[in-house]
């Protein structure tokens, strides 16, 4: 491969990882907001959504929810699982919905703009 390949390939790399990073908070908390869900639910909905572009890994979104709920924006509890061990679902708190709102009223109109105006390019 050659320098300008590597060159754009990482910086591609580095758009890609902030990308998905924003992404997976904003979607986290959006997802959420509509109704408590469990890790397997949001990773799988995550996929769906982006038509498989961000495959979030397990570990780093047990990590992004530890940390949402540690900081008051969601609430956890266990719920009996038909197919082996409870499952911790996770819902909204009032301080997430401001939250939530807050990032929709900054992303929404952003990605419209931009899906716009690259589209008449």
């Amino acid at each position: 491969m050659s320098k300008s390949h590597i060159k754009i390939k990482k910086h591609i790399d580095q758009l890609n990882f902030d990308l998905k990073r924003g992404f997976v908070q904003f979607i986290t908390i959006h997802l959420i907001s509509q109704t408590p869900r469990y890790t397997h639910e949001i990773k799988e909905e995550v996929l769906n959504i982006t038509n498989g572009a961000f495959d979030i890994d397990r570990n780093n979104l047990y990590k992004k929810l530890r940390q949402l709920e540690k900081d008051g924006f969601l609430k956890s509890y266990l719920k009996p699982s038909s197919h082996g061990a409870d499952r911790k679902y996770y819902a909204i708190t009032p301080f997430g919905r401001k939250l939530h709102k807050g990032m929709y009223q900054l992303l929404i109109p952003v990605m419209a703009s931009l899906h716009k105006k690259l589209k008449h390019k």
